[in-house]
């Protein structure tokens, strides 16, 4: 096809066959079909070369290489199963390992099924949900009427430029009319569907539509038990609560949607060119202008750009949450025409593929009226809820608005997870119901044999007999009777208050002051709602090293040249280059080593000279750092975009002007500050040139050298580490882009060509640049991991100097890791021309669609990373937190067993395991590092035989990631042994370990122990671990906020664990623990109640208690106490729960609620509904009161004894507790006293006027309520008494040596004013005084 006017011949775009002309079909494919990554280019050709492909795509799933990797489509495979290439999510499988073949996998065609995943960090987070598929319900639909299914529409879309449609074209007419509008609602209801759609979601509850049944029950004319009307308040009173509770979370929703769109970008309008719209205005085929650090409101295409490149910078934070900046490009074409670009001119159609999931996947088509066509990637589409960076400005065609966007479509909630404790409640909420359906039966058995002692009677005998119908026909009808009449067995209202008491314990642990980082201006974040009790349980504690117990935060401490050391403790800062006028000037806190700048400046020793530079040249280029610098963009200054000729005029970020500069203090043009990991204060000093101004005349020079904000940003720390360590030499990294690097080097402008830049993957563990030297030979430069770049060199030869330095740098590798710093060795290699042009060639074949694509693509690498020269290493320090080592001791000392999973090397890993606590000195060691799996076997057998054995001594294991490969494959069978030996030691230390690895751990220990399980992690390497465990808690650290994002609970500080499990958790658990079974109590005694009176009224199912009294005891008279149980009562105070961390085994073990704890509920309750029902029995014997007044005393018993109760079992008294426990107690008074008095026969229900005012003038009515009372909570007593006098257990010893500890005083008398002054050393709480705060006594 022809591509005049598009400057570039664009590559392929495949057509399948069949397809008509510009029309894109998916194939329909067995398994995961993968193809282009993001960075890879989709080809059109003739449709029959598209076959072999699609038969390829067939099997298996297809991966393809990511970050910026040449796409190559799909490739054959020898069956189902994955094909991993070269990408940054590609880990280490066990041997082995084998995932389920999907049922699209089978011979028969089928469509796609599951998630596609993208062979990218974040895809295989942000790609769960499935797009373009039929919903299953119409499947269902289509099935049962037996007609053919809709197929699924695939085809591409066709975008239009809106600035091309006449004004005011209907929505029919209009070419973009039938896509989605930029408006987003994130709202699960609307006004009009809130009361249809909750009522349906809430019927999703089988508690709910149990009592739905009741009530429906209630309306049957021969079992109706209550008035109808009133049998429904239960119901409607917790539909309504839980109504309520979602229309204010609802509305939350609402106001940051609608703070969303009511946000500006500048959309262009043909008659008046850009101009401010909302964002909520924006539609697909609008052309979108946007400055440095605005947001995208759309994903678009990028049509222009500021830079000179056709580049742009995206921050994803929002979207994937890594910090590090990724790169865009303008479509083909269009970057030669930068300088001409003009929207009005923009007559291009834009064919692109229906709205998907896949971030990081993107395919489409810009067709020119010239009949041009130039293939789109994901590298030409920016995304929504991205941030500009690094650019001035951009422009871009909108293709995907709204809920259409890729950020919309993985738009996720909150995850709900179930608890240890909620699965107990659910089991014993069964056990209710088998309790009940038993006293219906023998409840519908009494009645059949009660009536059959008079069915042969005549009327007359017995005229209290309504004859209906059979003995066992009426105990039928009794039995559902009884259903009605017992449903406060089945506790409606518990799942309600449940909910109500986790938000309440989710608010204090947001709220608590002690875990609020003053630093970041961060608080903990809840963000799973439903398990935090879980926290209290917590066996197993896995924790990432990097960035989780240490700061991430990099500094350079040793390097060695040619076997050279040199030290850089901390020190001066360095000086900026004296000779060049520099962009930045460094003020990091490394201190050259003045020995090493010595020898950077010697000219004696050229070969080691000519080292030093070569080292320092692979720290300042070897990376990902790019430099930002401020700028402006002329359209946000002026509204307009009028001068867009004289933006030509002026490079990237060149030229400024100081009063531009001060017009963009407080604008969103000027760059704010980056998340401190990938971004390092530098300060700039521009040059004083003249800037274009708006009449065309040159404003004045500042006579003062203008400052302003430079930044290096980089994807990892370790890379921003080692170029600020250059930069304090001199090498001043300016520049970069694709093909070159600007570099000052010791005040010398230098250019470099930049061949090709190979990233770092965690496969080949390194990273290399090729750089064109001026004199034509081409060098390589490599940096990694001493265990891929020492085995990469070339032969040395024995005796000689190359030899002699590579086995001094090995040893100091080894002393720097026993220093605990994060090593990595730089290398070098010099390539003739023609040999780099074979490597290419033989690469480029490499690359090539076919079997064995990704093998032949790592051992092209390899062969270039090879024949390499030693140059030097690094060592870099990375400090541990703030109370790390106080932290992990509580943890251990909780009897929690903590694993720290890290990939660094085994020496800097016991390292800092030392450092933190981990390990004592007293700990023996137990190393498991093994070649093969024969060692590992025994290895493990001869430590669990004799080296476990040792009493007396603490045991501490640690593993290599090889060895994990032989114990996770489960042919192996060692995954059993492995965790008997760990369960041995008081710490494991696993190093070397790949992400997925980390996450197999996780699900091993958790599934074959049965433990509750914790992982703990700040990087996107962490995800799998965290999003595993049974809680996972992400850091907001220094790697992005993936972590958070995929976790429970996030923190800013590793320390907070503490706190957030010992304190917070040990409350959670107890708290909840507690509710629950008084929650069983209450209901179950006042089941009795009703039961024992059937004994006396003929298994009638006769009730004496009031109906009203019926629906309000769980409601209304009791509803508060268990709230203020489950969100107040603490069982002791924080700071005793962490001065004593072992308290918190009493929690983590399940000591509160038992698998017994139900039964011992439910006999307890049944004693006390005995001394209720009997003592007024026998109180009110052969006295005329009526039923309904007998019932009022039973009612009034049961109630004072359940918030007596309460008061018995509350730890920690606050005015909460007191207004709950007054209050029910007072609002059963008052309300019954105001109903019975006004109502003489409401809701045709059965009078009960004024039963309460005869009640409480009789005094048998007062001395029952007492004597029940003290008689029921008797035995609650004497156990209390007992346990704590006998074995009050940890926790009870502790707490009250808190409570009778001594607080010595001395009292000081100044006679003059005859006044005392008494000094106590200490607190309120019980706790030491510091000793400055304690006064003097004289």
């Amino acid at each position: 096809m022809s591509t005049e006017g598009s400057g570039e011949t664009p590559a392929a775009v495949p057509s399948l066959p069949g397809a008509p002309e510009h029309t894109y079909l998916f194939p329909k494919s067995k398994g995961h079909s993968r193809s282009v990554s993001h960075g890879g280019v989709p080809t059109l050709g003739n449709p029959a070369s598209a076959r072999p492909a699609l038969k390829s795509a067939m099997r298996g799933h297809q991966r393809a290489l990511s970050h910026g990797q040449i796409g190559e489509g799909v490739r054959a495979s020898s069956g189902p199963g994955h094909s991993r290439a070269g990408s940054r999510t590609d880990f280490i499988l066990p041997p082995g390992h084998r995932e389920p073949v999907p049922a699209s996998a089978l011979p028969r065609l089928s469509s796609v099924r599951g998630h596609s995943r993208q062979a990218s960090r974040s895809d295989s987070i942000y790609t769960l949900r499935r797009a373009s598929v039929v919903a299953p319900w119409r499947r269902a639909v289509f099935w049962l009427m037996r007609r053919q299914q809709p197929a699924v529409d695939n085809r591409h879309l066709v975008v239009i430029p809106n600035h091309l449609i006449p004004d005011k074209t209907p929505p029919k007419d209009h070419p973009n009319g039938q896509r989605c509008n930029n408006k987003v609602r994130t709202t699960k209801y609307t006004l009009l569907s809130f009361l249809p759609k909750n009522l349906f979601e809430q019927f999703h509850r089988i508690a709910n539509v149990y009592f739905i049944f009741i009530v429906l029950l209630n309306w049957v004319p021969e079992i109706n038990a209550f008035g109808k009307e009133i049998a429904m308040l239960p119901v409607l009173f917790v539909l309504g609560v839980t109504a309520i509770k979602d229309l204010f979370e609802d509305r939350r929703r609402h106001l940051s949607d609608k703070r969303i769109n009511n946000s500006f970008c500048r959309v262009y309008k043909k008659s008046v060119g850009y101009v401010r719209v909302k964002w909520r205005d924006v539609r697909v085929g609008d052309l979108v202008h946007l400055s440095n650090n605005e947001a995208v409101p759309a994903d678009m295409v990028l049509l222009h750009s500021s830079n000179p490149l056709g580049i742009c910078y995206l921050d994803t934070c929002n979207l994937d949450g890594e910090t590090n900046l990724k790169q865009r490009v303008v479509v083909p074409g269009f970057r030669e025409k930068r300088l001409e670009f003009s929207p009005n001119k923009f007559r291009s159609s834009v064919e692109v593929e229906r709205p998907s999931t896949k971030i990081y996947r993107f395919t489409g088509t810009i067709s020119h009226p010239d009949g041009g066509r130039v293939p789109l990637n994901s590298e030409n589409l920016l995304l929504r809820e991205c941030t500009i960076k690094n650019t001035d400005y951009v422009e871009g065609i909108v293709v995907y608005a709204g809920h259409e966007t890729k950020a919309m479509l993985n738009n996720g909630g909150p995850r709900y997870k179930c608890s240890k404790l909620e699965k107990k409640m659910n089991t014993d909420v069964i056990w209710c119901v088998l309790v009940l359906l038993f006293l219906c039966c023998a409840g519908a058995v009494g009645c059949k044999v009660w009536l059959d002692q008079y069915k042969h009677l005549p009327s007359v005998y017995a005229p209290f007999i309504i004859s209906t119908g059979t003995p066992a026909y009426e105990g039928l009808i009794i039995f559902w009777t009884y259903i009605i009449v017992l449903q406060v067995m089945i506790p409606v209202s518990l799942y309600v208050t449940i909910e109500m008491t986790k938000l309440l314990q989710v608010y204090h642990i947001h709220q608590d002051i002690e875990m609020y980082d003053p630093i970041t201006n961060t608080r903990t974040e809840c963000r799973a709602l439903n398990i935090t009790e879980e926290l209290g349980q917590i066996s197993y504690l896995f924790s990432d090293k990097t960035g989780t117990l240490t700061e991430n935060k990099m500094v350079f401490r040793r390097c060695t040249v040619s076997g050279v050391d040199y030290d850089h403790p901390p020190g001066p800062e360095a000086e900026p280059s004296p000779t060049l006028p520099p962009i930045v000037t460094p003020v990091t806190k490394v201190s050259p080593n003045r020995r090493l700048l010595q020898h950077l400046r010697d000219s004696n020793d050229g070969q080691h000279t000519q080292k030093v530079r070569e080292f320092l040249l692979i720290l300042a280029l070897c990376n990902t750092v790019v430099v930002s610098q401020p700028h402006v963009d002329d359209m946000q200054l002026n509204g307009s975009d009028h001068f867009r000729s004289q933006k030509a005029a002026r490079a990237n970020g060149t030229l400024r002007s100081n009063d531009k500069y001060a017009r963009l203090t407080e604008s969103r043009s000027t760059t704010p500050s980056p998340p401190p990991s990938t971004a390092s204060p530098l300060r700039l000093r521009l040059p004083k040139l003249p800037f274009v101004s708006r009449d065309d005349t040159s404003s004045e020079p500042s006579t003062s050298a203008e400052v302003q904000i430079a930044r290096f940003e980089a994807e990892s720390p370790d890379e921003l580490a080692l170029a600020e360590a250059a930069l304090a030499y001199g090498y001043e990294l300016r520049g970069r882009s694709p093909d070159e690097v600007e570099l000052g080097i010791r005040g010398e402008l230098s250019k470099l060509k930049v061949l090709r830049v190979q990233e770092f993957d965690s496969n080949r563990k390194c990273m290399s640049i090729a750089l064109r030297t001026p004199n034509g030979q081409v060098v390589l430069y490599v940096k990694g991991a001493d265990s891929t770049v020492l085995g990469a060199l070339a032969p040395m030869r024995s005796g000689s100097a190359e030899s002699a330095a590579y086995e001094r740098t090995r040893s100091l590798l080894s002393e720097y890791s026993r220093a605990g710093l994060r090593t990595l060795v730089m290398a070098k290699r010099t390539m003739s021309p023609a040999l780099w042009e074979e490597w290419m060639a033989g690469h480029t074949r490499a690359s090539e669609i076919g079997e064995g694509r990704e093998k032949r693509l790592r051992d092209s690498l390899a062969r270039l990373e090879s024949a390499l020269t030693l140059v030097g290493a690094t060592g870099v320090e990375d400090r541990l937190q703030e109370a790390v080592p106080r932290t992990v001791r509580a943890l251990l000392d909780a009897g929690i067993v903590i694993w720290v999973l890290t990939g660094d090397k085994p020496e800097t890993a016991i390292n800092i395991a030392y450092s933190a606590a981990l390990f004592s000195q007293s700990d023996r060691l137990l190393h498991l590092m093994s070649r093969d799996k024969e060692h590992a076997e025994s290895t493990i057998k001869n430590y669990l035989e004799h080296g476990v054995l040792e009493a007396g001594t603490g045991r501490a294991l640690v593993v290599d990631g090889r060895t994990l490969t032989y114990i996770l494959d489960r042919r192996s069978g060692l995954v059993a042994p492995f965790l008997s030996l760990a369960k041995r030691c008081s710490a494991v230390l696993c190093c070397r370990a790949t992400p997925l690895q980390k996450a197999y751990i996780v699900k091993a220990v958790k599934e074959e122990l049965g433990v509750t399980t914790l992982a703990i992690g700040d990087g996107a390497n962490d995800v799998s671990m965290i999003q595993t465990a049974d809680v996972g808690v992400g850091l907001s650290g220094q790697e992005g906020r993936q972590a958070v994002m995929a976790s429970d609970f996030a923190l800013s500080r590793f320390k907070f664990v503490e706190r957030l499990l010992l304190v917070h958790g040990h409350w959670c658990y107890d708290r909840l623990a507690r509710m629950i079974l008084y929650f069983f109590l209450k209901n179950a005694t006042f089941v009795f109640l009703v039961f024992w009176y059937q004994l006396y009224c003929g298994f009638s199912s006769s009730v004496m208690i009031d109906q009203m009294h019926l629906m309000a005891y769980n409601l209304a008279f009791t509803a508060f106490p268990p709230i203020v149980i489950g969100a107040y009562d603490r069982v002791a105070p924080a700071a005793l729960l962490t001065e004593r961390p072992g308290l918190y085994s009493a929690s983590r073990r399940g000591l509160t609620y038992r698998a017994h704890s139900y039964w011992l509920v439910l006999a307890e309750s049944m004693y006390i509904s005995v001394v209720i029902f009997f003592t007024c029995k026998y109180a009110y014997a052969d006295t005329d009161v009526d039923i309904w007044l007998f019932g009022l005393c039973n009612m009034t018993c049961c109630l004072v004894i359940m918030l007596v109760y309460v008061a018995i079992e509350t730890r920690s008294w606050t005015v909460i507790q007191l207004l709950a426990l007054v209050g029910s107690l007072g609002a059963f008074f008052v309300l019954t006293l105001i109903y019975q008095t006004m109502c003489l026969s409401c809701f045709r229900l059965p009078s009960t006027y004024y039963v309460m005012h005869h009640a409480i003038a009789d005094p048998i009515y007062w001395l029952a309520v007492i004597l029940t009372t003290v008689t029921a909570l008797a035995p609650r007593l004497a156990y209390h008494a007992a346990r704590n006098s006998v074995r009050p257990g940890a926790l009870g010893r502790a707490v009250l040596a808190r409570r009778r500890r001594a607080r010595p005083y001395a009292a000081h008398y100044h006679t003059p004013s005859a006044s005392a002054h008494v000094y106590r050393p200490t607190d309120e709480d019980g706790l030491q005084k510091p000793q400055e705060n304690v006064a003097a006594i004289t």
